[in-house]
């Protein structure tokens, strides 16, 4: 009996073996949406919510109800709101209308997809701001503030990791600060000791368990909690993607109280 596999052969069993695993991943993938609760003792409830990817008017529900359940003090976009794939700015304006109305403070810091979106002048991100910021969204870029009992920090995206360090360590001290990118992390000082960050999706595209296999973090930060001496950050795994789907790497949103 020949066993050997033509070019041709090979590639369909690849194909076959590709759709079975990718369809029950792709369920939990979509269907899924973990909370993880992060206990710091701040008596106030912040919920964290990166990379929701946008791009038409009720495509996110989910973050509605989960905001109505939690509930939230104070509820925290932590970048990519929207991508490229977004037409008009409809389905963020009516997404941050309805979050406002369930939340008592509601904040964005900024990731990269909204400033590719700009430089692909599908989204211009000076009006997109200032939509945002007439109905009292936060926008916290480089900067902190006082907000619900606590000092909040905002960190804007950066292309090279490097151009961090100067920016966190002039922002000062705070309680909590929010990043898109992880690769902050490293340039975190003493005054500040846990930063919130998305951006990597978890891999997107995982094993069971949503084990990530590849990561876009220049440091190499997949998802989770990650702890430096005094310093520790959560990795959320985010609430949207552009494309491809999610595989084995299912929703999450981070509860900080």
């Amino acid at each position: 009996m020949n066993l050997r596999l033509s070019r041709r052969n090979f590639l369909f069993a690849l194909a076959i073996a590709t759709i079975v695993y990718s369809i029950p991943g792709g369920i939990i993938g979509y269907r899924r949406l973990e909370l993880t609760r992060f206990k710091l003792g701040l008596g106030t409830k912040l919920l964290y919510l990166p990379d929701i990817h946008i791009h038409e008017v009720g495509e996110r529900d989910y973050v509605v109800e989960l905001v109505e359940d939690i509930d939230p003090d104070i509820t925290a976009l932590g970048g990519d709101l929207w991508d490229s794939r977004l037409e008009t700015l409809e389905a963020p304006l009516k997404l941050v209308d309805t979050l406002k109305k369930k939340t008592k403070h509601l904040v964005l810091v900024l990731g990269n997809h909204e400033h590719w979106a700009h430089q692909d002048r599908v989204v211009d991100l000076r009006e997109a701001l200032r939509e945002l910021e007439d109905r009292g969204v936060v926008i916290l870029v480089d900067d902190r503030i006082h907000l619900g009992g606590l000092v909040l920090g905002g960190i804007d995206w950066r292309e090279n990791p490097k151009y961090y360090r100067d920016v966190v360590a002039e922002i000062g001290g705070t309680d909590i600060l929010l990043s898109h990118s992880p690769d902050v992390f490293p340039y975190l000082t003493r005054r500040q000791s846990v930063l919130l960050a998305g951006h990597t999706h978890g891999g997107q595209i995982c094993l069971p368990g949503s084990i990530a296999l590849i990561t876009n973090s220049y440091y190499g930060y997949k998802w989770g909690l990650y702890r430096d001496g005094d310093k520790t950050m959560y990795v959320a795994r985010g609430l949207g993607e552009k494309t491809p789907p999610r595989i084995y790497c299912s929703r999450e949103a981070l509860l900080v109280e």
